[in-house]
């Protein structure tokens, strides 16, 4: 069983939606649900459900919502015994959805995360390097990034990237790689920001230059873009019969991916993995679907 550490944020999602047409600045009628979320917390549990030896590395508050982000986090097969308990509140995330289950805006209180430290990093280095891959978010902080950016290059173990958003995806400008990360999963905006380029396979090399070995780039219904040494691949999205929730869609997709690449498969066949375990995410309203595993995962993926 392949060993995975996930560094990033965990969280409570409020999601609000709307039941009819969204209209701005007002109030609109609708449901208002309350979960577990956040970004490196959603990609472990999605990886759990995918069979991996799974632990988290993020920061909890002493808090109603922290209790609630562990119990139902351990709950699902994640290990938190390198989660630690900060001094701020347990982060949240507050989303407002139109009808179809698009996101319209959102809100992401995350500074209890900002906690974590290169310190806290070093002090874990061992269990680090025990893994067979690392996965981080850019919920943490930059100095935290090019920790684990030297770490991975100095021992070995693959580390994978997902920029979470625009703003934090800039944090990856304040430092330099001294060797290639072994991969990115950016969205095409978060692509534009990071290489100031708008065109497709320009703004791939450049990131390619900035110090990246691997990058799938994740275009929503128009499914992703997989480069590496080996070439660039096209990958098709699998159909969606309906869209319940986008939140989370991503972070599922990182998880398939991830899946894949353990699995031994080449970057492209790991990242149709990944296009399939954010369709089954789509169709449910939890932000990690209770249906992924690893048989449906390979059934919706056609291997």
């Amino acid at each position: 069983m392949s060993k995975v550490i996930v560094i990033g944020g965990a969280n409570v999602d409020i999601k609000g939606r709307v039941s009819g047409a969204f209209v701005g600045a007002t109030s609109n009628p609708g449901e208002v649900t309350v979960s577990v979320g956040g970004v490196g917390r959603n990609i472990a549990e999605n990886l759990a459900r995918l069979g991996m030896q799974v632990s988290l590395l993020t920061v909890l508050g002493n808090d109603s919502n922290g209790r609630l982000v562990r119990e139902t986090t351990e709950a699902a097969g994640v290990g938190l015994a390198l989660t630690l308990t900060g001094p701020a509140s347990t982060g949240t995330y507050l989303v407002i959805l139109d009808r179809k289950g698009e996101l319209q805006s959102a809100v992401n209180d995350m500074h209890n995360i900002e906690w974590l430290k290169p310190k806290h990093l070093e002090a874990v280095a061992g269990q680090l390097s025990s893994a067979d891959m690392l996965v981080a978010d850019c919920n943490i902080d930059a100095a935290c990034l090019h920790w684990l950016c030297a770490f991975s290059a100095r021992t070995g173990v693959r580390l994978i990237i997902e920029p979470v958003s625009v703003p934090k995806a800039k944090k990856l400008l304040k430092f330099k790689r001294t060797k290639p990360v072994f991969a990115i999963t950016p969205n095409q905006q978060q692509l534009e920001t990071l290489t100031r380029e708008k065109d497709l396979d320009r703004a791939i090399a450049a990131l390619h230059g900035l110090g990246f070995e691997n990058i799938v780039v994740h275009r929503g219904a128009k499914g992703a873009v997989a480069s590496s040494p080996a070439g660039r691949f096209d990958v098709a999205a699998p159909g969606t019969l309906n869209i319940a929730d986008v939140t989370g869609a991503g972070d599922a997709a990182v998880a398939g991916l991830a899946a894949g690449i353990l699995e031994g498969l080449p970057l492209a066949r790991a990242a149709t993995l990944g296009q399939a375990a954010a369709a089954i995410k789509l169709s449910s309203r939890d932000s990690v679907s209770a249906e992924l595993s690893r048989d449906r995962l390979k059934h919706i993926a056609g291997f």
